[in-house]
């Protein structure tokens, strides 16, 4: 009776040097002899059906089977390729908005197989992260990381990589400043029952990056520690229940509250004097025009730790009224003067042109047509489904357009409904649009307003 001796294999997904053999021989086999081809480098032999071994090194094998039955032997060799990859390389960053000076961030690339993993800090080491921080005790001074893979063969061998690089530690410094209001410290030499908050702001290209904010009241001195060389700007506010709220706006370093406008600090030293003097309003007696407007262009930028504020100026440069605007980017100021006026929107690091105004009624809604504004109604709103808008049609025209957008400007839909003359009511569907603020363009043909529709699915 005949035999023929034949096996299959394949490797461990997770450990590639780990062979799995198969026998598939034919014949009433009644033993299995395996010789892996590795006994020299400290291999064995098995004599299991389907045994698995784990080769000790990378390179060939002549792995040969021998079988026997009661009247028959046979063997069969196959040359098995053994390849454990192993490629490491690794990439770094100072994580420059962390509070914690000189923590860097290590980031492993591993090509292949690895059974230990290890960075070596000089002072520290980690292992098994392919991914790690590491903090450095001193500045400006030189290190070396290196990273160290390891696999091992079966106890008897193993690939071993190890990556080194250098790295220079960043400089840190400390800066900090007083509040003045006019020639007069805040809460110095006594308490004026005033608190502010500072804010730190990086210059990143074309960014600001809010870095650190310091709540501060004791000696109207405001202070920030160990903060990356880098250029900055800074920002002081008074808290609302301030004694001098209502009196001084929020002011960057240079006097202005503008970012355009505020003083570029090199933070390359200690500095313990970057003094601000709070823009002071002027005072003017109450008039009986008011003026309302949204900065909601700006929403898409604006975070409520930034404080958009918008600020009215006379034609003198002197600070009529300031206000932070509301969620939604509103805004309100009430008992003003006619005449000229300039309106300056500020949100650290989003470009805003100033607006030169007029008011000569009792109420200017800026951005917006009075009358086409007093024409037309949102009712529900907030709304969940739908909402009506009221047109009263006094000009006879012939239709209304309607653009959906939202808040970042993206067009969501549009529809128009032909009018009939007097009053109108267009329901608009809100089921395909998403939740939040929405931005409505109304336009007869002739005048355009928009308006928000807070849309609240359930």
């Amino acid at each position: 009776m005949s035999c023929e001796a034949q096996f299959s294999y394949s490797s461990n997904e997770d450990r590639p040097s780990e062979i799995q053999f198969i026998d598939e021989s034919d014949g009433n086999i009644t033993k299995w002899e395996w010789d892996f081809g590795d006994v020299e480098q400290g291999g064995s032999f098995s004599d299991e059906q389907n045994p698995t071994h784990d080769f000790p090194a990378n390179g060939s094998y002549e792995v040969n089977l021998s079988i026997l039955t009661d009247n028959c032997a046979h063997d069969i060799t196959k040359t098995i390729e053994i390849d454990v990859p192993l490629d490491i390389d690794f990439t770094f960053y100072l994580d420059s908005n962390n509070v914690v000076p000189n923590t860097f961030v290590f980031d492993a690339e591993i090509n292949g197989y690895y059974d230990m993993l290890s960075w070596n800090f000089n002072n520290q080491t980690i292992t098994d992260k392919e991914d790690t921080t590491h903090v450095y005790p001193e500045q400006d001074t030189d290190y070396q990381v290196c990273l160290t893979a390891i696999y091992t063969f079966n106890d008897t061998s193993e690939i071993k990589e190890v990556l080194c690089k250098g790295l220079t530690t960043s400089q840190y410094y400390n800066i900090g400043g007083q509040v003045f209001f006019g020639d007069s410290l805040m809460n110095n030499p006594y308490d004026t029952g005033d608190s502010a908050v500072a804010y730190l702001y990086r210059i990143d290209g074309p960014r600001m990056t809010l870095i650190d904010s310091n709540y501060f009241a004791y000696l109207g001195y405001y202070w920030f520690a160990q903060k990356l060389k880098a250029y900055y700007i800074i920002k002081t506010a008074l808290f609302e229940n301030a004694t001098h709220f209502d009196d001084y706006a929020p002011t960057y370093v240079g006097n202005t509250t503008t970012w355009e406008e505020a003083e570029i600090i090199n933070l390359a030293q200690n500095k313990y004097r970057e003094d601000i003097h709070l823009v002071e309003k002027y005072t003017t007696k109450e008039g009986l025009s008011n003026l309302q407007g949204s900065i909601y262009d700006l929403m898409v930028s604006y975070k409520p730790s930034q404080q958009a504020v918008v600020c009215l100026y006379d034609m003198e440069s002197n600070l009529v009224a300031y206000q932070y605007v509301d969620q939604y980017g509103d805004y309100y100021f009430e008992s003003l003067n006619p005449g000229h006026y300039m309106l300056q929107a500020d949100v650290t690091g989003i470009d805003a042109r100033p607006k030169l105004i007029y008011l000569d009624t009792k109420e200017h809604q800026e951005y917006k047509s009075v009358k086409f504004q007093e024409q037309s109604e949102l009712f529900p709103n907030p709304a969940r489904h739908y909402s009506i808008l009221n047109f009263d049609n006094v000009q006879n025209e012939s239709a209304l357009y309607i653009s959906v957008y939202a808040v970042d400007g993206q067009l969501l839909g549009e529809e128009n409904s032909p009018l009939s003359e007097g009053m109108n009511y267009l329901k608009i569907n809100l089921d395909n649009y998403p939740n939040g603020v929405l931005i409505l363009q109304i336009s007869d043909g002739k005048q355009v307003i928009s308006k928000k529709l807070f849309h609240q699915k359930l």
